[in-house]
């Protein structure tokens, strides 16, 4: 599906109204045994790193050729300002060392492995064995999604699709236009729209619209029942690649839409801050 088939009026109202909060209208979010927030940028100013992250620097290890990026530390409970410093030197790394080509195939998978280090997910059996056997191709894995992406469609035709909580982010560095979907982001995006939807225009939740049923995504851990408003509503993507993947680049709509829209009235600078927001704000959202 294209973005024009995509926005009808039901996703083009929560643009509208997403724009607004954008600029401070209220969104009074509230979960049990989770921060309050009167304000969307409530959750930006208070924004800080997970606390159980306490080291996001990659460590060499004999026999990887990897060639990790110098990177600043970013102990668990930092906030805003230097994780903004940390993605940017990441930024960096990720992009001239894929503009580079297969000739510097070390330093991208360095580039790479250091991001799944800073967001806690490079697992010996998951996304650190899978870079382990691919790095020599990576170059062209990542090549692959972004012609995939570049043809404006919200399904991938890329065999195999590596995409999960880890690949987001890979993705976001790599992308200007691509957010970072986990289990976070896509929380606070289905509160969001349900509580627009139940509250602000007092609809029924059976009759809540298919084109705003955000994919949420399992946190790991005693977080996991945490991460779906409204499992009735919501589906859980249980390792679905290509599910994660659309509803990424919705995602990526809806707020890049929001945000225009918003301009100079924004309380937040780029995308990436109100990423930082949702994330802050999906900790926990029931």
């Amino acid at each position: 599906m294209n973005r024009s088939t995509y926005f009808t009026q039901p996703v083009n109202d929560f643009v509208d109204w997403l724009a607004q909060r954008l600029c401070g209208a209220p969104i009074h979010f509230a979960a049990p045994k989770a921060k309050p927030y009167q304000y969307l940028h409530d959750a930006l100013a208070v924004y800080e790193w997970p606390s159980r992250l306490k080291a996001s620097l990659p460590v060499s290890v004999p026999g990887l050729p990897y060639i990790h990026p110098s990177l600043p530390s970013l102990p668990g409970g930092s906030k805003l300002a230097a994780n903004t410093a940390l993605l940017s030197s990441l930024e960096n790394a990720l992009s001239t060392s894929y503009a580079a080509g297969v000739s510097h195939g070390n330093q991208l998978a360095g580039a790479v492995a250091a991001t799944f280090h800073w967001g806690g997910v490079y697992t010996k059996r998951g996304n650190g064995a899978w870079l382990l056997k691919n790095h020599h191709q990576l170059h062209g894995i990542l090549s692959g999604f972004a012609r995939d992406h570049a043809r404006g469609d919200d399904v991938s035709k890329v065999p195999n699709l590596r995409f999960n909580s880890g690949m987001t982010k890979v993705y976001a560095l790599l992308l200007s236009d691509f957010i970072i979907y986990d289990s976070r982001v896509a929380a606070a995006l289905a509160w969001l729209a349900h509580d627009w939807w139940t509250t602000w225009l007092k609809r029924p939740a059976g009759a809540f619209p298919a084109e705003l049923k955000f994919g949420c995504l399992a946190a790991n851990g005693s977080m996991a029942p945490f991460r779906n408003p409204t499992t009735t509503v919501f589906p859980t993507l249980w390792n679905s690649p290509y599910k994660h993947y659309t509803w990424n680049v919705r995602a990526n709509w809806i707020l890049g839409d929001a945000h225009k829209l918003a301009a100079g009235s924004s309380r937040f600078a780029n995308l990436r801050e109100v990423e930082a927001a949702l994330f802050q704000m999906g900790d926990r959202v029931c």
